[in-house]
């Protein structure tokens, strides 16, 4: 496909494709959008997933889980690449995939990577060429023309996103006590589980699973690891 082509397979994510407060539960939603952009089975479907952000053991932990639920989904072990961006994978290599997913942990750390492997124009490549991004929390908010925007700063240089939606994304906002829609100088998209937004180089469109929305009682709220995303209860063990 022509890099000049219409590009429309940008999937953001809050916390993937399963209620992280009850991980068997699908959120059937993002899922059937994830279907309709790769256009193939799941099974014959080759990923390449980057757990970079993922700096801390919960986000490691959260990263296993998001890996879990691609196998859950019906996408095939030996059809996962996972790459830290260590420059290992040529453009050609990462070019040969059908997906790229970007998971969650720390965000300026994983956009730093991204800038100093220059791997920000391979992104932005694998995406005119129309194949599949999908981010997950920082993987999302990279996506945005600068991180510092998303959390109501002024933009930096050196926090200079990709720029592949027109909007600034705050994410896991029904973990906030009382998230507040921010004046700012793009659209403030503010993303709680059970959401995503599409996007394209026209537009973007807001994905839910309302029926996996998620109410938090902030009088005993919710530990991660404990009531959210709990590794166990996606493995069934």
């Amino acid at each position: 496909m022509s890099e000049n082509a219409l590009w429309t397979n940008v999937l953001l994510t809050d916390a993937g494709f399963f209620n992280p407060f009850h991980l068997r539960q699908p959120l059937t939603a993002l899922i059937n959008r994830l279907k309709s952009m790769v256009q193939k089975p799941f099974g014959e479907a080759r990923v390449l997933f980057i757990p970079t952000a993922a700096c801390d053991d919960e986000a490691k932990t959260i990263a296993e889980i998001l890996y879990s639920e691609l196998l859950v989904m019906g996408f095939k072990d030996e059809n996962i690449t996972i790459y830290n961006l260590d420059g290992t994978l040529s453009e050609a290599a990462v070019m040969s995939y059908d997906i790229m997913y970007l998971t969650g942990g720390w965000c300026q750390h994983l956009l730093e990577i991204v800038h100093k492997t220059k791997f920000d124009s391979i992104i932005k490549k694998f995406v005119f060429a129309n194949k599949v991004y999908i981010g997950m929390s920082a993987g999302s908010v990279i996506a945005t023309p600068n991180i510092m925007g998303c959390f109501g700063e002024p933009d930096r240089q050196d926090t200079e996103g990709l720029g592949l939606i027109q909007a600034y994304i705050d994410c896991h906002c029904n973990m906030k006590p009382d998230p507040q829609e921010k004046k700012l100088p793009l659209p403030h998209i503010m993303l709680s589980s059970h959401q995503a937004v599409a996007v394209s180089q026209s537009g973007y469109e807001l994905i839910e699973e309302t029926s996996a929305r998620h109410e938090v009682e902030w009088s005993n709220p919710p530990i991660v690891g404990v009531n959210v995303f709990v590794k166990q209860e996606l493995f069934g063990i």
